[in-house]
């Protein structure tokens, strides 16, 4: 079994490469969208929060676990 707090360590850091991701795709979505292309471009509503997660604690035996 898994030690729990590398697990939600990965769980973090996944939604972390996740929001990056999505907000990458909002700001290339206008550009490809045809819609844009005829002016007729709906601007999209952020939803990624501007506060950051806050860090991860994670001891040395976590760190060392495969």
């Amino acid at each position: 079994m898994k030690d729990i707090y590398e697990l939600l360590r990965q769980k973090e850091l996944a939604i972390a490469r996740l929001e990056i991701e999505v907000e990458a795709l909002r700001v290339v979505a206008p550009l490809l969208s045809e819609d844009h292309e005829a002016g007729n471009a709906i601007r999209p509503v952020a939803t990624r929060s501007t506060t950051s997660l806050p860090p991860v604690q994670v001891s040395k035996a976590a760190d060392s676990f495969p």
